[in-house]
């Protein structure tokens, strides 16, 4: 009996996970997505302001060359695919989420900002409302400060880049059946 396609919408978001993106060790299939939401390492956003998620992909961008005599253009240059970015506001969260996503240090009950820029770089993972896994494995994160709806949220805009990993695709989508059904690794 063949397979049913999977229809599919992304609708909002119900969870989003983060972790260390050296987790992520090999091309991801359902099995690995399944055995990497298991890992204890792998921590869960609780509080997504209302409103915030998006997973946005810009549009691509590709030189046109015109002839000078006629205005036409007669040759295009190497297309240059959108940026793809997991954007959300933690509404609520702690100092040390604080720092997983601003940088800097923190304890139980203080955080402290570094006084040199931070590169950081986490494997994002949102669950849609209609169950789809959309996964970025190795994420550049910008996190910020910023008063939404009269408190300090947190404002984050996970920007996909390429994995070191070649084996390793920069984006995944899993439908959560088929994780929850997978077998092996």
């Amino acid at each position: 009996m063949a397979a049913t396609n999977v229809i599919l919408s992304a609708i909002d978001i119900k969870k989003l996970y983060y972790c260390d993106p050296s987790l992520v060790t090999a091309d991801l299939t359902e099995a690995k997505m399944k055995t990497l939401l298991a890992n204890s390492a792998v921590k869960e956003v609780v509080n997504v302001h209302q409103d915030t998620w998006s997973l946005e992909e810009s549009e691509a961008s590709q030189d046109s060359y015109r002839n000078q005599l006629n205005g036409e253009v007669y040759r295009r240059g190497k297309k240059q695919m959108g940026d793809v970015v997991m954007n959300f506001t933690i509404g609520q969260y702690d100092y040390a989420t604080k720092a997983v996503f601003l940088g800097g240090s923190a304890t139980a009950t203080s955080w402290k900002r570094s006084s040199e820029p931070t590169d950081i770089h986490l494997c994002l993972i949102a669950l849609t409302d209609d169950d789809q896994y959309a996964v970025l494995p190795y994420a550049e994160i910008s996190g910020r400060e910023a008063t939404t709806d009269g408190a300090v949220g947190l404002p984050v805009a996970g920007t996909k880049i390429a994995p070191k990993n070649n084996a390793i695709a920069s984006e995944y989508w899993f439908d959560k059946a088929a994780v929850d059904a997978a077998t092996g690794s």
